[in-house]
């Protein structure tokens, strides 16, 4: 059995079929180096590790230990880190270090070894390290540019993770000279410019790395291994792209109905060529599937804040006909059949949501992902026992701590009132190894923790939580919100305005907006009319479809007015500006119905409630839920 055909048998799922075939051949011929890898490779994916590492013994008894292949050991060292054991973790490093140092292997592979050490490297957390890696793949890829490439790229990423904007931008630069076709170094640097809030930046590098993807399209009947990754990396650029559009479309304010329907048409159209590039392509689904329910929503917020309790359920059909096309595409995918019971919830149908996460649960019993999920549908049900008991499954069922879960269950407890047990979770979350974790988890579990602290009234402690969950995630606008509305009940009104000034400098994801109205409420309390104004209108200007900011600020403009007529011409003038801007909201056209009778326009209050009749025909709600944060 030759090593294509062994490789064939483990992407097809046939792991046992492929670890069998490869035993036998890596027996019959033990200084094949490619079907020692390949033989090695299918061995571990089908858990059969100690034969696989058998495999290996004897590939260097009959070639002697200084004639490894690079690409073997690093092939090697890929199955050994896949068993996530601390044994598989030190083994695949050791391999990763002999394959930079071999004689056997070219410019490419020495510099693919050292990227990959590097990656293996940034993954456990050392960045210092890595960074050495990635700085020793450039110098041995000095004669293989696309290597050399990948090395410049990966270095980039990491410097833009540590926010180092100037040398991540130089390295991007710099993986694109060494090798311009190469789709994936436009992808990568344009979703490094997306995050900086270069937008424009990072439509135009798509369109210069779309200039390359014209290959893929007219190849796309052959399916050799170079043209399926050519399609692959067009797929990729296109998801990236449609993303971005999509953020665009629904970030930036519109003038007009026909505007906004214009730049969503445009995000569908690159997501629809992503999918027809590689209907494999799995990530293009599901950022396909995020635009369609972030339009059925009306707003483009995501995760991180409750707008209230009271959760609207809508009607997100395309969402779904969108994750049904992929699950076509690919029966049975775990992230597919995820985001497909996440959306049978966001269309009000919990049970069969619930019944989906379970068979998931089942099927897929090491995924932190799907318990996290499981049991976040079980707790907004009203099941917290249930909930907490598949948060504590999914703290370590991949085999390490995962620290949404540990967070959740702590989270949930705390609800619950059993403040002692939800300290234990949160000391045990603490304890997680950084690189388990990313910075936004470390700071929602740090936000969080305070807020039991606040509970038990241990103002020190709440206060260097909210510290150190900032420090963890500046742009975590939900630390900023909390800590300063606690600052504002137990300290000062001067402390809780540098918070939210510190929140809204700072804050970028889901809930910014919220600060902005904590702040400008603070100055309408504090008499500082013209300073609320200010800020009201900032805010809405940085999120024009926030429909609960401009409700905020119409009724400031009712309250802070001596002249009532005036004072409800002003309020009447930014809810036809907020109407005009964000999606339909039944609170703020309430309103203007309100004023536009108490005004006696007849005319426009006619006009107003046609609207407001409309919008409650096609309101539906959910049940009054919990959500953890």
């Amino acid at each position: 059995m030759r090593a294509r055909e062994i490789h064939a048998l483990t992407r097809a799922g046939r792991r046992d079929a492929a670890a069998r075939e490869g035993t036998a051949s890596a027996r019959a011929k033990p200084a094949d180096a490619a079907v020692a890898s390949a033989a090695t490779t299918a061995c571990f994916k089908a858990g059969d590790v100690d034969e696989g590492r058998a495999i290996m013994r004897r590939h260097r008894e009959s070639v002697g230990d200084g004639k490894v292949g690079c690409v073997v050991l690093c092939a090697w060292a890929t199955a050994e880190s896949g068993t996530g054991t601390r044994d598989g973790d030190a083994n695949a490093r050791a391999l990763l270090r002999e394959a930079t140092t071999t004689a056997n292997g070219d410019a490419r592979a020495v510099c693919d070894a050292w990227v990959a050490l590097g990656n293996h490297e940034l993954k456990h957390g050392r960045v210092d390290k890595a960074r050495k890696c990635y700085k020793s793949a450039l110098s041995a890829g000095e004669g293989a540019p696309a290597s050399a490439a990948v090395a410049a790229h990966s270095w980039a990423r990491l410097e833009a993770k540590e926010r180092n904007p100037k040398l991540a931008r130089e390295l991007f630069a710099k993986s694109v000279d060494l090798c311009e076709t190469h789709v994936a170094n436009y992808t990568a640097w344009a979703s490094f410019e997306m995050s900086r809030g270069q937008s424009d930046a990072a439509r135009k590098l798509l369109e210069r790395g779309a200039a390359f993807c014209k290959s893929a399209e007219e190849l796309r009947q052959t399916n050799d291994s170079k043209t399926r990754r050519a399609r692959s990396m067009a797929s990729a650029l296109f998801t990236s792209w449609g993303d971005i559009e999509g953020q665009i479309a629904l970030r930036e304010s519109e003038d007009s109905a026909d505007a906004l329907d214009i730049a969503v048409s445009k995000s569908r159209g690159m997501f629809e060529r992503a999918c027809a590039y590689d209907k494999k392509n799995v990530a293009a689904w599901l950022k396909w599937s995020e635009l369609e329910k972030d339009i059925a929503r009306g707003n483009s917020h995501r995760g991180g804040v409750v707008m209230s309790a009271r959760r609207n359920s809508v009607s997100n059909r395309r969402q779904l006909d969108v994750l049904t096309a992929g699950l076509k595409a690919n029966p049975g995918e775990m992230r597919l059949e995820h985001a497909y019971a996440m959306a049978l919830k966001l269309n009000g149908d919990v049970e069969e949501a619930t019944r989906r996460l379970h068979r998931l649960s089942e099927r897929f019993q090491n995924n932190a992902h799907v318990w996290h999920a499981l049991g976040t549908t079980l707790q907004e049900s009203g099941d917290f026992q249930g909930a907490i008991a598949a948060f504590e499954r999914g703290s370590f069922a991949s085999g390490r701590a995962n620290l949404p879960c540990i967070t959740a269950a702590a989270a949930a407890e705390l609800h619950g009132g059993k403040h002692g047990r939800a300290r234990q979770l949160f000391v045990q979350g603490d304890s997680v190894p950084r690189h388990l974790s990313t910075r936004r988890e470390r700071a929602a579990h740090l936000r969080l923790w305070a807020l039991l602290e606040k509970r038990a009234g241990g103002e020190e402690a709440t206060r260097k939580l909210f510290i150190a969950a900032t420090a963890e995630d500046r742009t975590d606008a939900a630390t900023w919100l909390q800590w300063g509305q606690w600052e504002k009940r137990v300290n000062s009104v001067g402390a809780a305005r540098k918070v939210f000034k510190d929140g809204i400098r700072y804050g970028v994801n889901n809930g910014q907006y919220f600060i902005y109205q904590a702040l400008a409420t603070l100055e309408a309390e504090t008499n500082n009319h013209e300073s609320a104004r200010e800020l009201f209108k900032q805010g809405c200007s940085a999120h024009p479809r926030s429909a609960s900011l401009w409700l905020q600020w119409a009724l400031f403009e009712l309250s802070c007015g001596e002249d009532d007529k005036a004072a409800s011409r002003n309020s009447i003038a930014v809810i036809e500006k907020g109407a005009s801007r964000a999606p339909p909201h039944i609170p703020l056209l309430e309103l203007w119905l309100n004023l536009e009778r108490k005004a006696g326009d007849e005319h426009k209050a006619r006009a107003v409630e046609d609207r407001l009749k409309k919008l409650l025909s096609e309101q539906r709600y959910a049940p009054v839920g919990h959500e953890v944060n």
